[in-house]
Formats: structure tokens, C-alpha cells, sequence
């Protein structure tokens, strides 16, 4: 995804590893922008929006940029709304200048939109699973390179263990090490066991059921407390991503009747015993149009502030309290 085809124009990434669809989603869309700096270079759509104007999607994909360059249709696939038609009619009349990035969940081969964009010309589908060992390496590697760290085969067995669900979060935990082993040459075990895993993520836990629980001052604390120990803002962002996923997720099949407990035991299993009733209190805050919403607010923080590295917390910690006003609101 470096260097974007011209031949095609409609890109799918899926799959369970819903990190690793947002890191890239959000690459991709970088790529395709390249130095553009028009704001209307970036369009986000959610799948609702286009399955109640099919023809939304086409003429989105060929409008003509105001100060020239390309474009980037960003799509959160969601829910049971059928795309697939317009989808279609973009693939027989490509655009010149745009590319359709649809981010998806777990598709199953042969149905629906991986079906037409593994077997169309003008497209491609691009899994994301859980990492194996090798790319978690790979993640790790990359890290460490930019900090200008190594690390002690012991500590890399033992992180390595901890990751792999995820790629955002594994990303984020990778980071978090990586600042607090900031200028001393190498991280040991010792570093791994003090911040990777458990350590220090009641506080981030903290900061996502605040926002999601519409508590302004709640979250405010935490995440003060969270940047004065150095942790990087995106850390808050990235678990606040994947909560509201889950949020979503479980609204989605209570809404399309699974009962909500079974939906929680499902999706949220492996989730601490003692967030499962602040769980439940934020969905009956959040309808799953709203939690589109959010979702969409903290996609955007986190593309921005990774064009605005400079500001990066100060547009994180905004797109967090924006969220918290939604939640709020709705209580």
C-alpha cells in the first residue's frame, strides 16, 4: 500500500484484528493524500450514509478536488446496511483522481463486499488477523528503531508474549516502553514487567469509561495523570478506539436480536470483571448511531494527530472531551 495502483481504485480492509484495519485504513488514506493539505482531500462516510443514497459513493469518488490532487473515500463499513450496489457502480465507472477505502470487520470469503473486491479488477481485500511472531517482531523492531533502543532477547520473549491481539494496542504498549526506557540503550525484563500489560492500564481504563460514561471531570484527572507519567496521548486514543468498537459491536447484535447479555459475554469475555457494570451503564447511554459517531471523531484525532505530531495531545484530549459531550448528552 506504499505506492497506490492507478488501475485500482477500490481498496477493502477486514478482518478480527480491528487495530491492525484502522493503523491501516488510516496509512493508506495518508499515502493516497500524500502532502495534500486540502481538507476536503479526506471524505468519511459511514456505510449507513451510502446504503440510504446508493449513488453517494460515485459521486463522492468524482467530484474533482477544489485545489486539484488526489482524493481518499474513507468508508467505516457497519451494521447490516448493504453496500455492495454502489460499490459496484464506482467499480464499472473507476474515478480518475480517488481512491474508496472501506474499512470493514471479519468477512467471511465469498459473501458480499470481500467477495466483489477479491474477484473485481479494479479492486483488492487485504486481511488483517492477529499478528504472528515474525510481525510482531517486525513491530517491535521498528519501535525500537526509532527511539533508538535495543532490546535483551529475554525482554523481546516476554514482550512479544504480551502482544499480538491487537495491532494498535500492541503498538501502544510498544510505544509506552519505549518512552519509559527512554535514553537508557537497552530495555530489559525488568522495564517489560513494570509498564507492559496490567501496569498502568487502570488509568487509561479510567480515562475511556469517563468519556464513555459522559464524567468531563473524570476523564480530565485521568488523563492529566496519564500524560504527567509520560505516556503518550495515543495510548488514550488507541484504547479508547478499540472500547467503542466493542461498544458498537455488541449495540449491533442486540440490535439485531441477540440478547445484550449474551452479545457482552461474546464480544466482552476477557474484559475485567469490574468494568462489566460500567459496561453496561454506557450502553444503555449510547445508541449504536452515536457510538458511529464517536468512533468516527476518535479515527479522526487519531489520523490528525499523527499529521500534527506537534499537537498530538492537545487534538487527542479534544476529540476525548468531544466524546465525553456525546455521551452527556445523551444522559
Amino acid at each position: 500500500m506504499s505506492r497506490p495502483d492507478p488501475a485500482i481504485r477500490v481498496v477493502l480492509i477486514h478482518g478480527s484484528d480491528t487495530g491492525l484495519i484502522s493503523e491501516r485504513a488510516a496509512g493508506f488514506a495518508k499515502t493516497i493524500l500524500g502532502k495534500n493539505d486540502d481538507p476536503f482531500a479526506l471524505v468519511r462516510l459511514d456505510s449507513s450514509e451510502i446504503a440510504g443514497d446508493p449513488g453517494r459513493l460515485a459521486d463522492e469518488a468524482n467530484t474533482i478536488a477544489l485545489f486539484g490532487g488526489t482524493r481518499a473515500i474513507w468508508v467505516k463499513v457497519s451494521g447490516n446496511r448493504p453496500i455492495q450496489a454502489a460499490v459496484e457502480a464506482v467499480l464499472a465507472a473507476p474515478p480518475q483522481d480517488a481512491w474508496i477505502v472501506l474499512e470493514a470487520g471479519d468477512i467471511k470469503k465469498g459473501v458480499g463486499l470481500r467477495k466483489i473486491c477479491e474477484n473485481a479488477r479494479g479492486a483488492a481485500a487485504i486481511a488483517c488477523y492477529a499478528d504472528n511472531d515474525a510481525a510482531l517482531d517486525r513491530l517491535i523492531d521498528s519501535e525500537l528503531q526509532e527511539a533508538k533502543l535495543s532490546i535483551e532477547p529475554d525482554a523481546r520473549a516476554l514482550l512479544r508474549s504480551l502482544l499480538g491481539a491487537d495491532r494498535l494496542a500492541s503498538r501502544s504498549e510498544v510505544a509506552k516502553l519505549c518512552l519509559y526506557a527512554l535514553g537508557t540503550g537497552t530495555i530489559d525484563i525488568d522495564a517489560v514487567r513494570a509498564v507492559v500489560g496490567d501496569a498502568g492500564a487502570s488509568a487509561t481504563d479510567e480515562a475511556v469509561d469517563a468519556a464513555a460514561l459522559g464524567d468531563a471531570a473524570g476523564l480530565d484527572k485521568a488523563f492529566r495523570r496519564i500524560l504527567g507519567s509520560g505516556t503518550a496521548a495515543f495510548v488514550v486514543a488507541n484504547a479508547a478506539l478499540r472500547h467503542f468498537h466493542l461498544l458498537h459491536r455488541i449495540k449491533a447484535a442486540a440490535e439485531d436480536g441477540m440478547p445484550q447479555s449474551t452479545a457482552i459475554e461474546r464480544y466482552a469475555g476477557g474484559i475485567f470483571f469490574q468494568r462489566k457494570g460500567k459496561l453496561e451503564q454506557q450502553l444503555r447511554i449510547w445508541t449504536a448511531d452515536r457510538l458511529l459517531m464517536a468512533l468516527e471523531r476518535l479515527d479522526g484525532a487519531i489520523f490528525d494527530s499523527r499529521l500534527k505530531a506537534n499537537i498530538a495531545d492537545e487534538v487527542i484530549g479534544q476529540a476525548l472531551l468531544a466524546v465525553t459531550m456525546l455521551a452527556r448528552a445523551r444522559r
